[in-house]
């Protein structure tokens, strides 16, 4: 239930950098945690159990470029250079709570994802709001895994079923954010991190300035896609979808080029490249765009950053 003194030398490296540290970060977690020996986890029930399944078959074969009927994405997508597979991935995201109705959903997210023709392993880590899959409308922290091997599909939202391994008693997995940001007036962070440990070749996950650790995805549970070693495709983003031709909010629901206090944004948009976190080269950075939703990039190195979102709506009514 430890990472291993080579990834914690990975944490340690990633602290130095003090531009990192933001006066705003949002508030996440119990106000006391768990006692020693025990870590928090939501109780399931059987409707909550229901949800997550049509959740996850909804959105299991998500693809940035091609999204699908229902859901739009719109964010930077990117590969490493040739022979070489990714070992992490990292941004600071702004943190928003759009409006959604019953059938909608409205995610930020970063993921690594391994592929081949017939086996793709993934990791997703972010934000939403999905009544659906909670049954209110907060923004909360959620983790999600999967893996496709001929034709058959394995994965799991949060700690619903098994996969994702809780070892910290202070922040469960799919908690809600205790302040959002409000478009125009105020702007809260929370920074997420996965992280391959170099030995284990578990996937770990960490948030916060300090890179508090919130547990990991075992290695055995993408046996069959090699995602165990790294990965080849990384995406940040917005993502969302509709049961109907309305499409919600993603992000603020705002998309003003360059206007960071309105818009939704990533901020130290970082890939593991030898075990040392980095700024994505620009050259292979793509970004994707679909129906409502805008996304636009501005590479400060090495702060790099970009916006995404839009007011959704019905396709038609959205701007070309």
């Amino acid at each position: 239930t430890r990472p291993s003194l080579a990834l914690e030398k990975i944490l340690r490296a990633s602290r130095k950098d003090t531009s990192l540290l933001e006066t705003n970060p949002t508030k996440i977690g119990l106000k006391e945690g768990c006692p020693a020996g025990s870590v928090p986890l939501r109780r399931a029930t059987k409707e909550d159990l229901r949800r997550a399944k049509s959740s996850f078959k909804r959105l299991s074969s998500f693809e940035p470029s091609n999204p699908g009927q229902g859901y739009d994405f719109a964010g930077i997508v990117t590969t490493p250079p040739a022979n070489v597979l990714f070992k992490g991935i990292a941004a600071r995201m702004s943190v928003y709570q759009p409006p959604v109705s019953s059938q909608q959903s409205s995610t930020a997210l970063i993921q690594l994802q391994t592929q081949t023709e017939t086996k793709v392993g993934s990791i997703q880590v972010g934000w939403t709001i999905d009544p659906e899959l909670y049954g209110d409308s907060r923004a909360r922290l959620f983790t999600k895994w999967s893996e496709e091997h001929d034709g058959t599909v394995d994965g799991c939202y949060n700690t619903l079923c098994s996969g994702f391994v809780v070892t910290n008693p202070n922040i469960p997995i799919d908690t809600a954010f205790n302040d959002v940001s409000i478009a125009q007036r105020s702007q809260v962070f929370q920074w997420m991190m996965v992280t391959l440990d170099p030995l284990s070749q578990d996937w770990w996950l960490s948030m916060q300035d300090d890179n508090i650790r919130l547990g990991y995805w075992p290695r055995e549970l993408f046996s069959f896609s090699g995602f165990s070693v790294g990965g080849y495709n990384a995406t940040w983003g917005g993502l969302v979808h509709t049961g109907t031709d309305v499409s919600p909010a993603m992000g603020s629901g705002i998309f003003e080029d360059g206007n960071y206090n309105s818009t939704c944004n990533m901020v130290k948009v970082q890939v593991n490249i030898g075990n040392t976190f980095v700024s994505p080269y620009d050259n292979p950075v793509q970004v994707l765009q679909s129906r409502c939703f805008k996304a636009s990039k501005q590479n400060t190195h090495p702060d790099y950053r970009f916006q995404f979102g839009g007011p959704g709506g019905l396709p038609n009514a959205c701007v070309a």
